[in-house]
């Protein structure tokens, strides 16, 4: 049986009569070459193959012989950290932009991938995207068709009555009555039933404003149409006046979302399009954790500093639809349409997601916000008062039971 002896006397040898310098490195080739030649299985030579046959195809182009050959190739490879760079890039591109009914599997995918970054370029996580990817195409594509179509009834619909109520000022109230049962019953695709929402509620202050004009201007209406027009746009440049000064008196000077007044306004419009349309919505009170130990420490201007930032925070996450005000001090609450409750559950994970990942910076201090809430769903209640009451029940638990935390009262805790 050769022994290293032999190897080695074998390996100097060679070297000498090539004329080759005896370095480390040509020495371990011409080494490997006369154990292959002789049959002899050394575990140096073993660990060196096995690295080899992990590299890509790629990578294997460069002729590879020595450990040296190997480090020069390694030291080319992409870092983890560069990987899940390029991985947080994938999250924004895979992102729908109109259908989010798969949003989930994304998030779990790249949650998935970030564990193993270099499993990135496997033949299973390129299938993954691929299929991600066409998904996600395919289904804005059909969100988009669906709304198209959904815009052109709603406005022929909504075009063919009110023309008709305009020019028949007897029974005008009765035709605007008519466009809610229809629009009810009008056979919208479910890509389109959250802007539907927007609609119903636009519709309901259109009634408002439409109701009132005709009670004050019926006799003008039905004598002459080109009168009431003119009166109309008065009226309506009249209102754009008043909406600013009433806007004043609705926007909470500090934190520039509804105040009490707003907020309460916006109530009578959810409760009137929960009556008319059964429009679901959830009331979501917020409170911020241990704010009176900031006001105390940092001073006033700090908290209020605080209270602009967790505003603009829920201005930011909460749709045009809904309703975001300041209830007082550091209470805020939330009115949220829903179709189905696990919206709900999606909307307050991203609130909390988003002040997680906030750091709030007052001069030289970095301070951590944390907030506790409560959510009921209207739907639950005899009244708006008593999902509201129910929802700050819960609030005051979350707080008990340690604060940071949001609880539902569908039993679900987050």
């Amino acid at each position: 049986m050769v022994n290293i002896k032999e190897l080695t006397k074998n390996t100097l040898f060679q070297l000498k009569n090539e004329n080759i310098e005896t370095t480390p490195e040509n020495y371990f080739v011409e080494f490997k070459k006369q154990s292959y030649a002789l049959n002899v299985e050394i575990e140096e030579i073993e660990i060196f193959e096995k690295i080899k046959k992990s590299l890509t195809n790629e990578e294997k182009q460069n002729k590879i012989e020595s450990f040296k050959d190997l480090s020069i190739v390694l030291a080319k490879r992409t870092s983890k950290e560069e990987l899940k760079k390029l991985i947080f890039c994938f999250e924004q591109m895979l992102t729908p932009s109109a259908d989010f009914n798969f949003i989930e599997e994304i998030e779990s995918f790249i949650i998935e991938i970030l564990k193993t970054p270099q499993n990135i370029t496997s033949e299973e996580s390129i299938n993954k995207l691929k299929e991600i990817s066409q998904r996600r195409i395919d289904s804005d594509r059909k969100v988009l068709k669906d709304k198209t179509d959904d815009i052109v009834k709603l406005t022929s619909l909504m075009s063919r009555y009110f023309d008709k109520t305009l020019s028949d000022g007897e029974n005008s109230t009765e035709e605007i009555m008519k466009i809610k049962d229809e629009l009810i019953n009008l056979n919208i695709s479910n890509s389109s039933h959250r802007e539907l929402k927007i609609v119903q509620k636009k519709l309901i202050d259109t009634i408002y404003k439409i109701e009132n004009s005709l009670k004050q201007n019926k006799q003008i209406i039905t004598d002459n149409k080109e009168k009431f027009d003119y009166l109309n746009k008065q009226i309506e440049e009249l209102q754009n006046e008043l909406n600013l000064v009433k806007e004043e008196h609705q926007i909470d000077f500090l934190t520039g979302i509804l105040n009490r007044r707003g907020y309460n306004q916006e109530v009578e419009k959810m409760e009137k399009k929960f009556s008319i349309f059964n429009g679901d919505y959830a009331v979501v009170f917020y409170d911020i954790d241990h704010f009176k130990d900031i006001n105390d420490k940092y001073g006033h201007n700090c908290g209020d500093a605080v209270l602009k930032s967790f505003a603009g925070i829920l201005k930011n996450l909460t749709r045009k639809e809904d309703i975001i005000a300041r209830y007082g001090g550091e209470e805020f609450i939330a009115l949220i349409n829903y179709q189905d409750e696990i919206e709900v559950e999606r909307y307050v994970k991203r609130v909390k997601k988003a002040l997680s990942n906030s750091n709030f910076i007052y001069k030289e201090a970095n301070i951590k916000l944390k907030f506790s809430a409560g959510v009921t769903y209207r739907n639950k209640y005899t009244s708006f008062p008593e999902a509201k009451k129910r929802a700050d029940e819960l609030l005051y638990e979350a707080k008990h039971k340690g604060r940071n935390r949001i609880i539902l009262d569908n039993g679900v805790e987050i």
